[in-house]
């Protein structure tokens, strides 16, 4: 069987570059390598590409390694000694690419964007869905007039806005959850019980940010659900997995609670009436259709009351070998490695 040749990309600008390494160490061990020729590339911080030459590629174990030991190790395992030229990929013959990048940069449509241009298929949703996925503000316009519970919600834009103006005024009451519009992964993030607290939030968000979302604090339980898709007869049919129930050990699922080990207790299936978990079955599977998704998406609810309200949706969820999806398939017998090779039959188709 022939081989197709498939590129991973990999770290990123993004502030989820090193959680971006983990998963797509994952990625890079499980995808079936008897229908794909991996090839890892990596994107370093200040935004350049590192590819090894060499026809058995190597991904260093992340784990216990910084990100400037991991990139070492990287270019020596590699015998990579300067960063590639980008009319290079489209030179090598990549087939698709594999995006195990996360936030920013990496999930918002630019890198989408610039596959597009160079007519590199890729895993994952398009530009569009891409962007309005990561733009919290508006993708909760779209699950609310979709009919989805969502907690009130506002932005502020520091080009039209006065934060502190906007803050006093809130057409609903404290506590509320401050975060970046664009931002991903709790970071610059958190709850807020004053105007005071809101605005050291909001205050740090506008140092790199223009925009910041503010929505009323919904207190409940925690759940994560993810969506697939499978060619069933030649037709790609997407289908919910079941949800997980988060319980953080901080105040919120922040960033520690999300990728520090022991940070969280996830219970995979969530032990929800069946009513909620259908629920949130359909919502998820609305939320992955409004915004357009392609390929796999996961989307984040706060259940109260037996009412689940949801958060937001992300388009290039995590995938070590302990993240959500992973442990969501796993609960319905389903393997990771027919999971990677639908994406990338997705792409390519």
């Amino acid at each position: 069987m022939i081989q197709k040749k498939i590129a991973l990309f990999f770290g990123g600008v993004s502030s989820e570059h090193q959680i971006s390494i983990r998963s797509s160490y994952f990625i890079f061990n499980t995808i079936d390598r008897q229908l794909y020729d991996v090839v890892p590339v990596y994107i370093d911080q200040t935004g350049k590409f590192w590819m090894g030459s060499g026809k058995n590629p190597v991904f260093p174990n992340p784990d216990d390694l910084s990100i400037a030991e991991f990139f070492t190790e990287f270019k020596e395992k590699n015998a990579i000694h300067s960063p590639v030229e980008l009319v290079t990929l489209t030179q090598i013959g990549f087939k698709a690419v594999f995006l195990g990048l996360h936030g920013g940069m990496g999930e918002d449509g630019r890198i989408q964007g610039f596959l597009d241009v160079l007519q590199i298929p890729y895993t994952g949703s398009s530009v569009l869905a891409s962007a309005l996925a990561m733009d919290k503000y508006r993708s909760n316009i779209l699950f609310k007039s979709a009919g989805i519970p969502v907690a009130p919600f506002i932005e502020i834009n520091k080009q039209k806005h006065d934060p502190r103006k906007e803050i006093l005024s809130l057409p609903f009451t404290f506590p509320v959850f401050i975060k970046p519009t664009l931002g991903g992964s709790s970071v610059n993030t958190g709850p807020a019980k004053t105007p005071e607290e809101a605005m050291l939030f909001i205050d740090k968000i506008l140092v790199t940010e223009d925009r910041v979302f503010v929505q009323e604090l919904i207190k409940g339980t925690e759940v994560s659900i993810g969506v697939l898709e499978k060619d069933i007869k030649d037709k790609w049919v997407s289908f919910p997995l079941v949800p997980t129930e988060i319980r953080p050990k901080s105040e919120f699922f922040d960033f520690a609670a999300k990728y520090q080990k022991g940070g969280s207790e996830e219970i995979t299936p969530a032990e929800l009436i069946s009513e909620v978990t259908k629920t949130l079955q359909n919502y998820a599977l609305i939320c992955h259709d409004i915004l357009g998704c392609k390929g796999y998406s996961r989307t984040d609810f706060i259940i109260r009351d037996n009412i689940p309200y949801v958060l937001e949706t992300n388009t290039l969820p995590g995938m070590t070998g302990t993240s959500l999806i992973p442990q969501q398939a796993k609960a319905l017998g389903i393997d990771m490695k027919d999971v990677f090779t639908w994406l990338l039959k997705n792409a390519l188709s």
